[in-house]
């Protein structure tokens, strides 16, 4: 994870970590308070590797990403940051802004995909910035020692995702079928084929792969895969189940093609991966202050 430069004045970046606990609804690794930010910087384009979501409280500038987009951003602009997507973002050289930010992962925040999480959206304004600001400081601020403190910090976010999203404008070019067929390739339990989803939508499904790729950014099969291999780290989770009974619940073709998928996304086989205890992917140096939860990282 990359943190704008905190050595000219780090007593005024406040970054908050939060404890290592997964839950049903996924984890809040940090966030932070940053104001005279420069954003992530203009070296290269970044991953983040997990999900952010970043409010402009003062000032302006751009969003950009590895496709070639670019997005004004101004005081009250929500940014969302996908953990798969490179991107940069920041005030224009010489200038500074004021941001705020969370950043969260889990299956969870990967089911919003299907309810409106879109990459090829990622920048809008809110319509009431400072109370958003005011409800990040103190989900930033509370202490979080137990499961249901962390449980209850995830709803939260879960909740604030919910309000941004109702904010979002309508998008009055996107096709009337795009919102249904994501839902439909999100809905794991129904083990929806492209092909069926492509006749639903009343396209060939030649024509659906390129249509849904052109307004989301990657492919229907590979949108429908991201869910359930999502699914699948839950589900490791729970040491019940074997493999064979995962792949079949995700609608693999077995076990071998199950695992096979799931080492192609994450690294390592689902095997290895459900004995691996869970780990932040950002990285966190050493506290500063006194505050509880506050944290000075760097690049």
């Amino acid at each position: 994870m990359y943190f704008p430069d905190m050595s000219k004045d780090p007593r005024r970046y406040r970054l908050y970590s939060f404890p290592e606990r997964e839950t049903p609804l996924g984890r809040v690794h940090f966030g932070g308070v940053l104001p005279n930010s420069t954003g992530t910087g203009w070296d290269g384009f970044r991953k983040y590797g997990m999900y952010a979501a970043v409010l402009i409280t003062r000032g302006g500038g751009v969003y950009r990403d590895a496709s070639g987009r670019e997005i004004p951003l101004a005081q009250g602009s929500a940014i969302l940051v996908f953990p798969e997507v490179p991107h940069h973002y920041g005030p224009s050289p010489g200038l500074r802004w004021d941001e705020i930010f969370v950043a969260f992962s889990g299956p969870a925040f990967d089911a919003w995909r299907g309810h409106g999480l879109d990459p090829a959206h990622p920048v809008w304004s809110l319509q009431d910035p400072r109370s958003e600001s005011d409800f990040l400081r103190c989900l930033l601020n509370r202490r979080v020692e137990k499961a249901e403190d962390a449980i209850r910090q995830a709803a939260d976010v879960h909740g604030m995702l919910a309000r941004w999203l109702a904010q979002r404008p309508k998008e009055q070019d996107l096709p009337v079928w795009l919102e249904k067929a994501r839902r439909a390739l999100a809905s794991i339990p129904e083990h929806r084929t492209v092909s069926s989803v492509a006749r639903e939508s009343g396209l060939h499904a030649d024509a659906f792969r390129r249509a849904f790729r052109k307004w989301t950014g990657e492919t229907p099969a590979g949108f429908h895969r991201r869910h359930r291999l999502a699914m699948a780290i839950d589900l490791l989770r729970r040491q019940e189940l074997g493999l064979a009974q995962i792949a079949e619940a995700l609608g693999f073709h077995d076990a071998f093609h199950f695992s096979k998928c799931f080492k192609q996304a994450y690294g390592s086989s689902p095997s290895v991966y459900r004995t691996l205890p869970p780990k932040p992917p950002g990285k966190i140096l050493r506290r500063v202050g006194e505050q509880q939860g506050a944290v000075q990282t760097t690049k």
